[in-house]
């Protein structure tokens, strides 16, 4: 926005690195849909919802998913030369604000730096105002942002790490962050239902990786992520299973505590099928359903919410603006062709990054 304003070609490219660095939409599906679901759950709770604790809880997320974590893992990824190469890759392979020229790593590093004082800021308002423990759930996020990727812990080097030490907990830390700054506690509704949400997120991390693994394979040091160790039929069942799990999860608490919990069951059963259907070597499948998986992962998730707290329904329309926001500012490769316009709505979208 101040790009378009004061114009400038090269201010308008560094404001296009910064919004595409975001990655709005795998954004959408973790941290923003964990914080409006950890949100509804403590409205049903406790009866109340606080406004402007809520848009803490969604900028703190954002911050420290979008911007914390992926800048440092653009970083490390870059120098590893996993996201040097400009492959047959649609959704993953990072940001690609380098390949672009948009950014170079000190603009990510300034990126990193921006948002972790905006973090340590909005941080120290929650612990003034709300209640000191908070803390706890916010830098053990931010620390595993950190740790995802720059050595020696760099999780998401390591096969399994990844997804239990890096991505699930930073999914259920978002979503109980946003529920105890509503209700100052933490249920076990809460993380039973934020469980399920992250295994959803792993899933689809898994298919994530799928066009990754040969150039994660040759990276220095090399990326030894769940898929590249496993293989894909493995990897594919791997996913499969956390989705079944997570709409388990979701009916056990339709049964047990609320029927509104019965929209994440049903929009999670068909992620199970998606994830064994996809070809892990095919660009078009992969981006397809990787697409499919994030719209079903966000819908369970907003709609479960909605269902819980019918207040939160403006985040609905939000979620779809910005998912198609981030479209239409990312250009696929060419070798896409219609995969990538039939999945967001059949829709050409012939933006130049």
């Amino acid at each position: 926005m101040v790009a378009l304003v004061r114009g400038g070609r090269t201010l308008l490219r560094t404001a296009k690195g910064w919004f595409l660095e975001f990655r709005l939409i795998p954004v959408l599906l973790w941290s923003y849909t964990a914080v409006v679901l950890g949100t509804a759950i403590a409205v049903s709770d406790v009866g109340g919802f606080d406004t402007r604790w809520f848009v803490v809880a969604l900028a703190l997320g954002g911050l420290i998913q979008g911007w914390e974590t992926h800048a440092i893992n653009e970083i490390y990824d870059w120098r590893s030369g996993t996201d040097q190469v400009d492959g047959p890759r649609a959704l993953s392979g990072g940001s690609r604000v380098r390949n672009f020229g948009l950014l170079d790593e000190r603009g990510l590093w300034l990126i990193f730096a921006v948002s972790s004082v905006a973090i340590a800021a909005l941080t120290a308002w929650v612990v003034v105002a709300r209640a000191a423990w908070l803390a706890i759930l916010i830098l053990t996020g931010y620390a595993l942002g950190i740790a995802y990727t720059v050595p020696p812990i760099a999780t998401a080097y390591r096969p399994f790490a990844g997804e239990w030490l890096g991505g699930f907990p930073g999914v259920l830390l978002s979503g109980l962050g946003a529920y105890g700054i509503q209700a100052k506690s933490i249920s076990l509704v809460a993380i039973v239902a934020l469980s399920a949400h992250a295994l959803v997120c792993m899933g689809m991390l898994m298919m994530h990786h799928y066009l990754d693994a040969p150039m994660d394979a040759a990276a220095v040091p090399p990326k030894r992520t769940t898929v590249v160790v496993v293989g894909f039929p493995n990897s594919k069942r791997y996913a499969g299973v956390m989705a079944a799990t997570a709409a388990l999860l979701y009916g056990i608490l339709g049964v047990t505590t609320n029927p509104a919990f019965f929209l994440g069951f049903a929009l999670t059963v068909p992620a199970v099928w998606i994830h064994l259907r996809t070809n892990p070597t095919n660009l078009e499948s992969v981006t397809r359903n990787e697409l499919r998986i994030i719209q079903l992962g966000i819908a369970a998730g907003l709609s479960t919410a909605v269902g819980l707290a019918p207040i939160l329904w403006p985040m609905l329309p939000l979620a779809a603006f910005g998912y198609l926001a981030h479209l239409a500012v990312v250009s696929p490769p060419a070798e896409l062709g219609r995969a990538w316009r039939r999945a967001p709505g059949r829709k050409k979208r012939s933006q130049k990054t």
